[in-house]
């Protein structure tokens, strides 16, 4: 009985001491393309969604950044942006399915940032 609790919490955590399934923190933000893509896509697809009910959100630059394996890759994005000619963070959050042909992704939420 012992042994296969260990075996089961064993195969559930992964080589970094994580929890599959887990947010794992990206170190690289600032200068990591793909992240930096991502972020300016949120701000594109929140700008699309508004529909004239706001001031355009201007990216300037995903400061922070984790991930998380789900059915894809779900990331969670702090994004720096000007909204109305003052700078804010928003939180937003984009999923993309890597076994797509075009690796869709699907903005999920776009909020501004309590921090």
């Amino acid at each position: 009985m012992i042994l296969a609790l260990s075996a089961t919490l064993f195969t559930a955590v992964n080589g970094y001491g994580n929890m599959v399934g887990a947010q794992k923190p990206i170190s690289d933000v600032k200068t990591n393309k793909g992240v930096q893509e991502l972020g300016r896509y949120a701000v594109e697809e929140y700008n699309k969604r508004q529909e004239q009910q706001k001031g355009t959100v201007v990216f300037s630059q995903v400061v922070q950044a984790s991930q998380q394996i789900v059915s894809g890759i779900k990331y969670f994005l702090k994004v720096e942006a000007t909204e109305n000619g003052e700078k804010k963070t928003f939180d937003a959050v984009v999923l993309i399915k890597p076994w797509t042909e075009s690796q869709e992704k699907e903005m999920l939420s776009f909020s501004p940032s309590n921090q």
